[in-house]
């Protein structure tokens, strides 16, 4: 899966570029992709100050900077997309670097991962009812019963000195 995203990624980022080189020649295209990839890392550095100086004011009020970490890995994850030549990566890494589509994108995935956590816990939920099968070839336990056989908790078993009504209990006995 990761690699068909990777094919993907890279036959946009070729077709894009065939698109730029036919409108404005080849040589300017280089040019372009090479101009914005250096001057992407500056972009990235001044969002990242930004997340970074928000991160410190919560800090000292002695708040969990939640949604500054979140913003610092979306602008990371834009810094990436910068820095990897392509017409397509870096508009995309640009816009991430912009504070109203960054914090855009952190709600829509918030709100994305938030429905998968309930889905996995309605599955996981319903697979609990599900009685369980031994596998193929197991061993299967002894049954348990008898007062011998349960240790569920403290002082379980008879004349044992953990049970509250054992004499022992307290050290007279």
């Amino acid at each position: 899966m990761l690699l068909l995203g990777v094919l993907v990624a890279v036959a946009v980022e070729v077709a894009a570029f065939v698109a730029v080189a036919s409108q404005i020649g080849v040589l300017l295209a280089v040019v372009l992709l090479l101009v914005a990839s250096a001057l992407g890392p500056m972009a990235v550095r001044r969002a990242g100050l930004g997340v970074l100086a928000h991160t410190r004011e919560r800090l000292l009020r002695g708040e969990v900077p939640t949604r500054e970490l979140l913003d610092g890995l979306v602008v990371l994850a834009g810094g990436v997309l910068i820095c990897v030549p392509g017409f397509v990566g870096d508009l995309l890494g640009l816009l991430l670097m912009v504070g109203p589509v960054r914090h855009l994108v952190i709600r829509t995935s918030g709100d994305h991962l938030a429905r998968r956590v309930r889905t996995m816990r309605r599955v996981r939920w319903m697979a609990a009812d599900v009685p369980s099968r031994p596998a193929p070839g197991a061993v299967p336990l002894p049954p348990r019963s008898g007062a011998l056989d349960r240790r569920d908790g403290l002082g379980d078993l008879p004349g044992d000195p953990r049970r509250a009504d054992d004499p022992r209990r307290d050290g007279h006995g």
